[in-house]
């Protein structure tokens, strides 16, 4: 159902009716009106003027980079003496080519300017020129575009360009992969609604919080990443003097904090909203969520699996008729429930591994995850990362603190196609 809001002959009593189901369904948050299959169509046409292209470095590109003296055949058998599927990463980079062609040739015909940029040459300057951000690939890339917007004004829509092996949760249908000038037609018609993705800001207390931070696909400096960081406001010049941080990348989906190392339990203290005393927890990290992100890592720590629920089961005398289908509905039902509105105000948290012994007796009534405004943590780590998004990391070491909270400022604004 698509509600227009022309008026089209209609009598007052229709138009005021009208109205009023209009402003209900406009305080609605775009995730329940999607739910109902209601939208919003837009009155205002929108035909950007400056494009910024984000495209996907595929994995294939990757390896190119890194073999640039081997000929095609010889870089094919160096692929296949790794385990790696050549032609899976050949049709991955040709279909991300073909997209990328097809949308520059759109752009051009419609007369739009634009630029084309990829992880190895995106810079926080290109961001700011652009007044629609573009990427094609995956959720990856989708997320590093989204890392560099600072504010809430910048419009992001994404093209997933390999929906045959990519699941592409933030970026358009896989239809659109296929019906790119649709794209255009309809944001030029209004028929497209905003999606307010709520981000979650950090702040930092303690020393070595200005030291550089890094990226994770960052190899031996080989993609020339320092570019990712060339943000005006990283390092003030009085650094040295400063005890406190405000990030300035928000994460979309989850921040995770955890020694580096995966195999070394993280020791840290938490502490929800306005809590006066800190838990004191060991576990592998605790994974901080918006609801963008409940749908991603944040729900693989807490999905329930049906070996698990068979097993509890078989624990309840007289009570083992419950059939494969039961226990599929049954953790299809909780696993479902694990997701909230991409625009909730919340935070959601994933104590991951939570370890309770006889030294962290506390634990056992500690929830290993739920809801809150405010998350503070204090690391107690020797050697412990904060990571945004699965890509941009600080050190987070013993007697760090972080403050993690959704900035209302700073939510990003999603184009959502009707």
């Amino acid at each position: 159902m698509i509600i227009d809001n022309g008026n089209n002959n209609k009598d007052k009593t229709d138009i005021d009716n009208e109205a009023g189901t209009l402003q209900i369904l406009q305080s609605q948050p775009t995730y329940l009106r999607k739910s109902l299959g209601v939208f919003l169509r837009n009155a205002s046409s929108f035909v950007p003027k400056k494009v910024l292209i984000v495209a996907k470095l595929t994995r294939y590109c990757f390896e190119k980079l890194r073999e640039p003296s081997l000929n095609e055949e010889q870089f094919k058998n160096k692929l296949l003496e790794k385990g790696s599927d050549y032609d899976l990463l050949f049709d991955t980079y040709r279909a991300t080519k073909d997209i990328e062609n097809e949308v520059t040739k759109i752009l051009n015909k419609l007369n739009i300017e634009y630029k084309k940029v990829d992880r190895s040459t995106i810079n926080s300057t290109d961001i700011m020129w652009a007044d629609l951000v573009l990427p094609i690939g995956g959720d990856g890339t989708f997320l590093l575009a989204a890392n560099l917007i600072f504010d809430d004004k910048t419009p992001i829509l994404g093209i997933n360009s390999y929906p045959r092996n990519s699941e592409g949760f933030l970026m358009l249908p896989s239809y659109y992969t296929n019906h790119i000038p649709r794209i255009f037609e309809l944001l030029k018609a209004g028929q497209y609604d905003v999606l307010m993705r709520s981000r979650i800001r950090i702040t930092l207390k303690g020393e070595g919080i200005w030291d550089p931070p890094f990226h994770m696909h960052e190899e031996k400096n080989f993609l020339g990443v320092e570019r990712f960081f060339s943000h005006g406001r990283l390092k003030p010049t009085n650094a040295n003097q400063l005890n406190e941080r405000v990030l300035p990348w928000l994460a979309l989906n989850e921040a995770f904090v955890a020694e580096v190392f995966a195999a070394k339990m993280s020791n840290l203290l938490i502490k929800f909203d306005d809590e006066e005393n800190f838990h004191r927890i060991k576990s592998s990290g605790i994974c901080i969520s918006t609801g963008t992100g409940s749908t991603s890592w944040y729900k693989a720590i807490n999905s329930i699996h049906p070996q698990l629920v068979r097993q509890i089961f078989s624990l309840l005398n007289g009570r083992t008729n419950f059939t494969k289908t039961d226990i599929d509905k049954i953790c299809s039902k909780f696993n479902h429930s694990l997701h909230f509105s991409p625009e909730a105000q919340n935070i959601g948290y994933a104590i991951r591994d939570l370890n309770v012994t006889k030294g962290f007796q506390a634990q056992k009534s500690l929830e290993r995850f739920n809801f809150c405004k405010k998350l503070t943590i204090r690391s107690l780590c020797m050697n412990g990362g904060l990571v945004l998004d699965g890509g941009i990391a600080v050190q987070f070491n013993l007697g760090t603190t972080a403050e993690f909270k959704i900035d209302p400022e700073g939510a990003l604004r999603s184009i959502i196609l009707l």
